[in-house]
């Protein structure tokens, strides 16, 4: 199988023909998200991607959501930080249907008042429950406290306040400047062929069936994360048994050198059952059910994370081995038996995860919006394989630093308590 990739007139158009699947899996990504938001449009491209289901000038909600179940497809759609997603799946022959719906979701929304006041309720229900949820509300704490006054500190879906603001013309006015920009790109993986997908593209997507000139150029709005000279903390105090804890640092982006590096730190610390985090806290010393790192990457920041829900009666202890441990990996590194174990683990789940169309959809489709190029599997993960121990010593040294930290915190605990316990992590 291989991918095969066509740029026309400010789109991308990318296929992986899987002519053994009896599916196809088509996604429309679009280079926006939350962090291109100003503070008063905070949510707005999450309520877009709410709005896009409502109805159009042909369709209402109900037929849309007819005519792609009803044929045997189904529907979804995400918003990140950077980027907006409508993805479909369904039967091989459902392929032109799918594209004509897509296309009159995205570019025809209708925005009808009603639907809008309806879908700002529902957006308010999605917000209440994420702060409900220590876990997810813990997500938000950290953004906020790595980028403050900053669109990536605050939440993708916007807060009760920012998203009661948001009106039909609002909706419109994002609509038309970042759905008709440069980078959008149509990813379809299963059984297809690429003539196909461009000529299907060519009548549906609204740039190309114009015959237009091109959409207009999309830039990434820099980032300046504020110099800090000490960690920042912020709790949110509830009556609750466990104190839930993220830790981040800032790291560099996605276009960095250092980036299949970081990779292989976040699955050696944290990632697996075999990890040191998981092995230390949970295995040796029952500290917590679940502990475990990530990272993100941005175009052009990221961060490395550590996540746990602690035993409040014991948090200090477990603060002081993660402090410990963090100390000891700078000191020492790690042993050349964890890089080759880690780079093993990577490479074969690199090549399970992309076993399906949909998976295979996705990979396109993050790569040609995040580096405007289609990466081959087979190249990332050799590239993961020339990780070298010094390599990561040296990368742990430059990031596990108090001032370059964040910390976010949910628990029973008052601030000034949390801050005492975090000292040996922060000093």
């Amino acid at each position: 199988m291989e991918y095969q990739y066509t740029h026309h007139l400010g789109f991308h158009i990318a296929t992986a023909e899987m002519s053994h699947m009896e599916s196809v899996s088509i996604a429309i990504y679009f280079p926006v998200g939350s962090r291109y938001e100003s503070p008063e449009e905070n949510g707005i491209a999450h309520f877009l991607e709410h709005m896009v289901f409502k109805g159009t000038s042909k369709r209402t909600a109900l037929d849309i959501a007819l005519q792609i179940e009803g044929a045997g497809g189904t529907m979804n759609a995400f918003t990140t930080e950077d980027q907006t997603c409508l993805e479909t799946r369904g039967p091989a022959e459902l392929l032109p249907l799918l594209i004509e719906i897509m296309s009159d979701m995205l570019w025809n929304s209708n925005y009808d008042p009603e639907e809008v006041e309806r879908e700002r309720e529902v957006i308010a229900e999605e917000i209440i429950m994420y702060q409900e949820n220590p876990g997810d509300h813990l997500h938000d704490l950290l953004s906020e406290a790595l980028y403050p006054s900053h669109p990536l500190g605050r939440p993708i879906t916007g807060t009760e306040d920012s998203i009661s603001n948001i009106q039909v013309e609002d909706l419109k006015n994002f609509t038309q400047k970042h759905y008709y920009s440069e980078g959008i790109t149509l990813s379809v993986a299963g059984k297809v062929k690429h003539t196909e997908v461009v000529a299907l593209a060519e009548k549906f997507l609204p740039q190309l069936s114009d015959h237009k000139s091109g959409f207009q150029p999309f830039t990434h709005t820099p980032l300046s994360v504020r110099a800090s000279t000490r960690p920042i903390v912020i709790h949110d105090q509830r009556d609750i048994e466990q104190t839930h804890l993220a830790i981040a640092f800032h790291t560099d982006g996605r276009h960095s050198d250092t980036r299949h590096i970081l990779r292989v730190m976040s699955l050696i610390m944290g990632e697996t059952m075999s990890s040191r985090l998981f092995q230390e806290l949970r295995e040796k010393r029952g500290l917590c059910y679940h502990i475990a790192t990530d990272y993100s990457l941005y175009h052009d920041t990221g961060t490395f994370e550590i996540h746990a829900g602690l035993d409040s009666s014991r948090l200090q202890e477990s603060i002081d081995v993660i402090h410990q441990m963090l100390r000891q990996i700078c000191e020492q590194g790690f042993t050349q038996a964890e890089l080759d174990q880690a780079v093993t683990f990577a490479t074969a789940q690199s090549r399970i995860a992309l076993e399906t169309p949909p998976a295979h959809m996705s990979w396109m489709g993050d790569s040609l919006l995040c580096f405007d190029k289609i990466l081959e599997p087979k190249d990332s993960r050799e590239t993961l394989s020339t990780t070298t121990l010094a390599e990561l010593k040296e990368l742990a040294q430059q990031t596990f630093k108090p001032e370059n930290m964040a910390i976010a915190t949910v628990g029973p605990q008052e601030f000034e308590e949390i801050k005492d316990t975090l000292k040996s992590l922060t000093a």
